[in-house]
């Protein structure tokens, strides 16, 4: 019940539903990429690579990132022996003193990031077989496996979310340095993952597309466009908004892809299913909301 409660006001936030001037326009949210830790077993050169590649994952849609390394903030030279100082903050996954001086430094950022590498281990695998002739023969491969707990700190509520528990196991590589370098790669592809999924997006529906020849809704323009990096095939739920007696309502319609990006504000969308009760409540000038969906398909 409680994520249907916040559900409804991340649909309803920063509308005015009784008298909206104008589209809502979606702003990027800007993230600070903190400090990470991670087990002694790690060498310096890939955790450098696996902060690396979150750094570059969280980057590539929807949010301004905000590295602290680059800004001087960061500790590139050293690996975390454990994750002692979360004991010493009162088991708090983040420097409370340091967040704080970050968010003096940043105060645009709403968001921080920190990791714990709390998992990482390589090693060779036997594989006996037999040749052709029968005589048996061992073949070797390599298996590297990786772990992090990614947590988020919110300045605006002061809450910690998380962790979040990330894992990647490759198999069957033909040298050890290949598969730790491909296990840790993929926390590129989990950060892209978190950004879909914790941060997501509202925009408005600006206005009905074409018709087909039985006069059903075929496309939708919405609010968003390249500014926010929205991409052909990113697939968004339609909501209808209403305040009745003050009390914020929304009732899901339908859903559409985006199709075509049509400015830094705007995209064309078609109408996945949904297409009568959309269009409906468009005739009935309704307020609409999309909403961008935790998957993304091409």
């Amino acid at each position: 019940m409680k994520r249907i409660l916040l559900f409804v006001l991340f649909l309803t936030a920063g509308l005015s539903l009784a008298a909206q001037e104008g589209p809502f326009v979606p702003q990027r949210e800007t993230l600070v990429v903190d400090n990470f830790t991670a087990v002694p077993n790690l060498t310096l050169g890939l955790y450098q690579y696996a902060r690396q590649c979150v750094v570059d994952g969280l980057a590539r849609r929807r949010v301004n990132v905000i590295d602290v390394e680059r800004d001087g903030y960061g500790r590139a030279d050293i690996v975390y022996p454990s994750f002692n100082f979360a004991a010493q903050n009162s088991g708090h996954p983040f420097d409370i003193n340091r967040t704080l001086r970050l968010m003096n430094a940043y105060p645009q950022a709403r968001w921080y990031l920190t990791a714990y590498l709390c998992r990482f281990n390589s090693h060779p695998v036997e594989h006996k077989d037999k040749d052709k002739d029968g005589n048996p023969v061992v073949k070797m491969d390599f298996t590297a496996e990786i772990e992090a707990d990614i947590y988020l700190f919110d300045a605006e509520t002061q809450e910690t979310e998380g962790p979040v528990r990330w894992r990647y196991v490759y198999t069957g590589a033909s040298t050890l340095e290949y598969a730790e370098r491909y296990a840790v790669s993929n926390l590129e592809q989990k950060a892209r993952s978190l950004v879909t999924d914790r941060f997501r997006f509202k925009a408005s529906v600006l206005k009905a597309g074409e018709y087909n020849r039985r006069g059903k809704l075929q496309d939708l323009y919405l609010s968003c466009g390249s500014d926010l990096d929205v991409s052909n095939g990113d697939v968004f739920y339609i909501y209808s908004v209403s305040e009745i007696n003050g009390i914020a309502t929304a009732h899901k319609l339908g859903k559409v892809k985006a199709r075509e990006i049509t400015g830094p504000e705007s995209c064309r969308c078609t109408v996945s299913n949904g297409e009568a009760e959309i269009n409906k409540a468009l005739q009935a000038g309704e307020t609409l909301v999309a909403v961008s969906d935790t998957d993304r398909y091409f």
